[in-house]
């Protein structure tokens, strides 16, 4: 079952920090304070997948205007490799006409190639540009990552519009 988790009070929330913190290095994810104060903002939503009992996967995601990013999609290590997160993912996407872009790290060995074989069969495609995740923190530097996008690749004009929006909406106000 797909539902809003709309609060950092939602008793879902501290499920999907949990995965974050066990899924992505700090370098890549938010701290829960950061990340507590996105539901202020009408441009993000976390949703997330529940099967039974179990908080199966979740995506962070932003409305860019004519782009959706999803920043964080995580499923929870029991459901891995068992087809939810081509499911959700799936399902989320069929759920507007919007292209999505999304960021993975450069494939360097299976567990890369891996990631990106998955976001393949769902129909996103590599871009070719040079990109750096702005940092998430202060003191840490940006992170070389691969942008990937669905349908199409994306056009140099949208790229540059998300990476404004990116740089001012979306990332700490440190920048």
């Amino acid at each position: 079952m797909k539902t809003l988790v709309q609060s950092p009070d939602d008793p879902l929330f501290p499920a999907f920090l949990a995965l974050c913190e066990s899924s992505f290095p700090l370098a890549e994810r938010r701290l829960p304070e950061d990340q507590r104060l996105l539901f202020d903002k009408d441009t993000y939503t976390l949703e997330a997948w529940v099967e039974g009992d179990l908080p199966a996967g979740f995506l962070g995601w932003w409305d860019c205007g004519d782009l959706r990013f999803a920043e964080h999609f995580v499923i929870h290590p029991s459901c891995r490799s068992r087809g939810y997160g081509s499911r959700f993912l799936s399902e989320w996407m069929r759920g507007s006409d919007l292209p999505v872009l999304l960021e993975i790290e450069p494939v360097k060995d299976e567990t890369t190639r891996r990631r990106q074989r998955f976001y393949h069969r769902l129909g996103f495609k590599d871009n070719e540009m040079t990109y750096y995740q702005p940092p998430y923190h202060r003191e840490m530097q940006a992170v070389h990552l691969w942008l990937m996008s669905w349908p199409q690749p994306l056009t140099q004009r949208s790229y540059e519009k998300f990476r404004q929006l990116q740089l001012t909406e979306i990332m700490p106000p440190f920048h």
